[in-house]
């Protein structure tokens, strides 16, 4: 199936009730496979068959819906320019629109205020009516352009409940000075109402604007210019959007890093706090990666590009951020569904809230502005806000502290986790073993070292990074020809070298391969916590190499929090059980399974989850992407392959095991901070509209007190920019 995304823009929406119809509209079009709406940060997402319909269809059946659509030009290239303006839920113009209607209409509401208190001028209730019908045609005209429309399409909203309020008290009002002589007008509510309203607006659109702040900065962090080399001596400045892979840059002392790449020449001190949330800058030597958008220490040093564009880590972390926010919450969707249908009962209730005021009463005006107030105090915007918002907040926090929050289902679900598988290389570990012992056992000691470097020359994994160091600050013979080469995940590699057949990998895949082992060397080396590699031809071993692993320094910490927690801990390895145990009594893992394939990871976890267990895993290599997929929540470490940070729902960018204890507070503060903000939207109006009806509430007070109803879901959301572990 052909599959296209679009991601846009959308001005207009007012209520959850918004969010349902333009998704519901979109999903109607043939050829949209799926739709999603972000009412928090104004923006959509549409998968499509580019085949069966165009993103113009698409943009147009939003416009039809009755609101402004534009395509969102997402940054994901990060180029010498500044692209904050794009990052804001609400942008600058639109807040700035918000402004002026509040302004025009307090400035037409204080005259009619003035003539409500005590001055008195001839023809003064006709003024009221001129002025009034101003505010409802100029700033207020929203309310009507979308409100009666939606109510005539059968899909009333906000703009509805407000439209009818307002509208109805003006025509009543209307009708008494034009027809009667009675002093009943209620041209001060719809005044007093409308200018509410549009101070709510505005200052929820402030309040949004903050909660997209994360993104915006995230963005601000990229370099403008770099200073590319042209020959050995010479350098010219560019834009950083002209750098190409393999482009020698100096960086210079105090400048940003302009893309990702290694360093070849000299040494730095580097600040990764805005990428990896850590404040202690990191010592680099030639070799080492550094990430654009980090700041250089006091040193001069020279780097090749290796990711630029929309390959780079800060480009890859604004888009993880982006899908987070625009992505749903279980419990969100749940919220929707009912805002989508909440319009429809406050419609009811306000009509028989009119009648039964009409019936006891005989008079129109008291039963009117019941009615009013009860129209105006139901407003399901605080309803609408209260999960994306809090989605919106907490994944741009995660992002400032090293955390990438993939989906809000993740950020959702982790606090409720309850086992925590981990790798042990690269996870536990540093990820950086070293031949520390080596055993030849048949050949020629030069000659095995040169077929074991050509044999993992060609692999990623960690363990055969070390043999490749090894090899190559040590005497070897040089292989001459690599072919038929093949990896088997998790167990080693194979290939003809030089015409001669050979295997490299652990104990466990040698003797599936019927190796003869020395069994009494191995248990010797085991116990003393060496990983075994063995290189082998077709009938024997040939060298055997000891590799051993240093711990993060915070690992065991990290488990002891998550124990303290109540959270069983499991570590699956592919290592054997010796070297196993011996790490897991280091840093206290409860449960050890080892001499484990990437498949027998995937059933482990299946076991766990049938226990009834919330499972969490945490790798960082090919082999952990089937585990990282399968467990509930999958937990990627950032310093590893680019399949597992794929699998993975969530991303530690440091690959620090603290990260994920980080992760799963924050997850936890964030629900909590979706559970406030959902009590306090159906307290609201929970205790408000049986109030309005029963006639105990003026409309003035119901307007400001939902107007300030989603304003206090908004700043509610913003507490979790505070968060700390």
């Amino acid at each position: 199936m052909n599959h296209s995304t679009i991601e846009f823009d959308i001005i207009g929406m007012t209520c959850a009730s918004c969010v349902m119809h333009i998704e519901g509209d979109l999903k109607k079009k043939k050829g949209v496979h799926e739709a999603m709406v972000n009412f928090a940060n104004e923006t959509g997402k549409v998968m499509y068959d580019p085949k069966q319909i165009s993103e113009e269809e698409i943009l147009e059946t939003i416009k039809k819906t009755g609101y402004q659509a534009t395509n969102r030009k997402t940054p994901h290239n990060i180029k010498g320019e500044d692209h904050s303006k794009h990052a804001g839920p609400e942008s600058s113009e639109h807040i700035k629109q918000r402004r002026n209607k509040f302004a025009s209409a307090l400035i037409l509401s204080l005259p009619i205020l003035a003539l409500s208190f005590g001055i008195k001028i001839e023809n003064g209730p006709s003024v009221m009516l001129i002025l009034s019908l101003l505010i409802l045609v100029i700033p207020g005209r929203e309310f009507f352009q979308r409100g009666i429309p939606y109510l005539l399409k059968g899909r009333p909203g906000m703009d509805t409940l407000v439209a009818l309020g307002v509208g109805a008290a003006f025509l009543y009002s209307a009708h008494i000075v034009l027809f009667t002589k009675i002093h009943e007008e209620y041209f001060m509510d719809v005044a007093i109402i409308s200018t509410f309203i549009l101070l709510g607006r505005y200052l929820e659109a402030l309040a949004k604007g903050r909660a997209g702040e994360a993104i915006k900065k995230l963005l601000q962090l990229s370099a403008k210019v770099a200073h590319r080399f042209i020959d050995k001596n010479k350098t010219e400045d560019i834009p950083v959007d002209q750098l190409k892979k393999g482009d020698l840059i100096l960086i210079k002392p105090g400048e940003k890093i302009p893309v990702d790449g290694i360093i070849v020449k000299g040494t730095a001190f580097i600040d990764e706090s805005m990428i990896t949330g850590e404040s202690v800058p990191v010592d680099k030597k030639e070799g080492d990666r550094v990430i654009g958008a980090t700041i250089n220490g006091n040193t001069v040093f020279t780097m090749r590009a290796e990711k630029v564009g929309s390959e780079t880590m800060l480009a890859h972390i604004v888009k993880l951020v982006q899908d987070a926010q625009m992505s749903k919450a279980p419990i969100q969707k749940l919220v929707d569904k009912i805002a989508g249908y909440f319009v429809w009962g406050v419609m009811i209730i306000a009509t028989l809230t009119m009648g039964i005021w009409f019936w006891q009463t005989g008079e129109l005006s008291r039963p009117l502005i019941y009615t009013v107030a009860v129209l105006i105090i139901a407003c399901p915007c605080a309803l609408g806000l209260a999960t994306p918002i809090s989605i919106v907040v907490g994944s741009g926090k995660g992002a400032s502290m090293g955390i990438l929050l993939k989906k809000a289902e993740s950020l959702e679900r982790m606090h409720k986790v309850t086992a925590i598988a981990f790798d042990k290389t690269g996870t536990i570990t540093e990820g950086k073993p070293a031949v520390e012992h080596i055993e030849v056992i048949h050949g020629d000691a030069k000659q095995n070292l040169g077929i074991a470097l050509a044999l993992e020359e060609n692999s990623e994994h960690p363990l055969a990074q070390s043999i490749i160091h090894y090899a190559q600050t040590k005497p070897h013979k040089t292989a001459k020809e690599v072919t038929n080469f093949k990896a088997i995940t998790g167990k080693g590699v194979e290939a003809t070298v030089d015409g001669t057949s050979y295997i490299l990998g652990s104990v466990h895949y040698l003797k599936e391969r019927n190796i003869e082992l020395d069994q009494i060397l191995l248990k010797k080396l085991q116990e003393k916590g060496y990983t075994i590699l063995i290189l082998a031809d077709k009938k024997r071993a040939l060298t055997l190499f000891g590799v051993r692993d240093k711990l993060k320094k915070t690992s065991k910490d990290a488990i002891d929090l998550l124990k303290k927690r109540g959270i069983k801990t499991i570590m699956l390895t592919g290592d054997n059980e010796r070297v196993a145990q011996a790490i897991a009594q280091k840093v206290g893992i409860d449960e050890v399974h080892a001499d484990v394939s990437p498949e027998d990871k995937v059933n482990i976890i299946s076991t766990l989850q049938k226990q009834g267990h919330v499972v969490a895993m945490i790798g960082d290599g090919i082999n952990d992407s089937p585990a990282l997929a399968k467990a509930d929540v999958g937990i990627a470490m950032g310093t590893g392959t680019d399949i597992a940070m794929e699998s993975g729902d969530v991303v530690l960018v440091k690959g620090d095991l603290m990260k994920a204890v980080e992760a799963m507070e924050l997850s936890r503060a964030t629900l909590h901070n979706i559970k406030q903000n959902l009590f306090w939207a159906f307290i609201y109006n929970s205790i408000g509209i049986p109030v309005a009806a029963l006639g105990l509430l003026n409309p003035m007070i119901s307007s400001l007190a939902m107007a300030f109803s989603s304003i206090s879901v908004v700043l509610n959301a913003l507490r979790l920019k505070r968060f700390k572990i």
